[in-house]
């Protein structure tokens, strides 16, 4: 990959992507548009080679084969209404996309722009609750789903570069059209996180006054995980695919009022409730890798840790040694004073046979999670 690019918004995700493109080796040029400070950090982190202020976008992009928009989803439209403005330049056109959440209304304002440009809607599926350059990290993108909206009927030579920069970071890129974006994610993200928020912030007075709240188990923190995500950004994500998020939450309504009813017409509805549990199940376990964009099933180990200085390190050790792939590692459990338990994912059963082997003779009790 040779290219100059653009990054406009250099926060978490901007940083993110300049220091895998860096990390890889490829000849890429890259551009920061951002704040006086942020752009001062890029270059002292030598994740940009130039900065630019806001003010001087059109600049930015001069020579450009890239403009990536990486702000906030009223900041990316702001950019595109910048972008018309821009006087046509000789060569090419400029290939262009941003890393918004939805992708309907700012798709439909991309293909609004001036034929020296050529607009392709992204979102990729990575994230975190950091924000800013300081927080860069350039694995963020592996194995994750990276989401691409083309106008329809535009040829993928025509964006072959995003392509490139997406294979680059290491992730999966996925062709969808900018309405079944939308409805997808209002299923798997936007509401979800409506319900995260609902749960935590309609969590009854009576035990919060008390600070019961503290008694709460992993379920009610995993299913609340999400309920601290920053609302400038969900009021962005909210607007813009209202009707869609709308729908998706009636669906969750009927989900409800179904359990509900069958809660309370125990113990005849037993069976049914059963059901409904038992098809909730199937469909987790359908899953990969939460997060991590997987294409595939992992073969997974649960392995007990002693609560001990190096017992990580002791249980990766022969697993390098034996040239065997972590595709996943995660501490699933911790108990302080007694110890935690460690999740390794591997692409083979035949792979995780072998660890199973090597971490059982290094003395760390392993069982297969089925």
């Amino acid at each position: 990959m040779k290219a100059n690019v653009t990054l406009v918004g250099f926060g978490l995700l901007a940083s993110s992507i300049a220091a895998a493109l860096k990390q890889t080796g490829h000849a890429v040029h890259i551009r920061a548009v951002s704040s006086p400070e942020t752009c001062k950090r890029a270059l002292e982190l030598g994740l940009a080679d130039q900065a630019f202020p806001y003010s001087d976008l059109a600049q930015s992009i001069q020579g450009a084969n890239l403009v990536l928009l990486c702000g906030p989803i009223s900041h990316i439209q702001q950019t595109l209404e910048q972008l018309q403005t821009i006087p046509a330049h000789a060569g090419p056109p400029i290939l262009v996309s941003d890393i918004g959440s939805t992708k309907n209304a700012i798709c439909t304002q991309g293909s609004k722009l001036p034929g020296h440009f050529c607009f392709v809607g992204g979102h990729p599926m990575a994230g975190s609750e950091k924000r800013s350059v300081e927080h860069f990290d350039s694995s963020l993108f592996e194995n994750a789903y990276w989401i691409l909206c083309p106008r329809e009927g535009t040829p993928a030579s025509d964006y072959s570069l995003l392509l490139e920069l997406v294979t680059a970071v290491g992730a999966h890129y996925v062709v969808l059209n900018p309405p079944d974006h939308d409805r997808i994610m209002a299923r798997l993200s936007h509401v979800p996180q409506l319900v995260s928020t609902a749960l935590a912030s309609g969590l009854s007075p009576r035990i919060v006054e008390k600070n019961h709240q503290h008694l709460a188990g992993r379920g009610f923190r995993d299913m609340t995980r999400i309920a601290a995500s920053p609302w400038p950004m969900w009021r962005d994500i909210v607007t813009t695919n209202r009707s869609e998020i709308l729908s998706g939450i009636g669906e969750m309504e009927q989900s409800l009022g179904t359990i509900r009813n069958l809660v309370q017409d125990l113990p005849e509805s037993n069976q049914a409730l059963q059901g409904v549990f038992e098809k909730g199940a199937e469909v987790r376990s359908s899953l990969s890798a939460p997060g991590k964009g997987f294409t595939h099933s992992l073969h997974e180990l649960l392995v007990q840790l002693p609560d001990e200085p190096g017992a990580i390190l002791r249980v990766v050790q022969p697993l390098s040694a034996s040239k065997l792939n972590i595709l996943d590692i995660e501490l699933a459990k911790v108990r302080e004073g007694i110890g935690g338990t460690l999740l390794l994912g591997f692409k083979t059963t035949e792979e995780a046979a072998i660890a199973s082997k090597l971490l059982e003779a290094a003395g760390f009790p392993v069982r297969i999670r089925s």
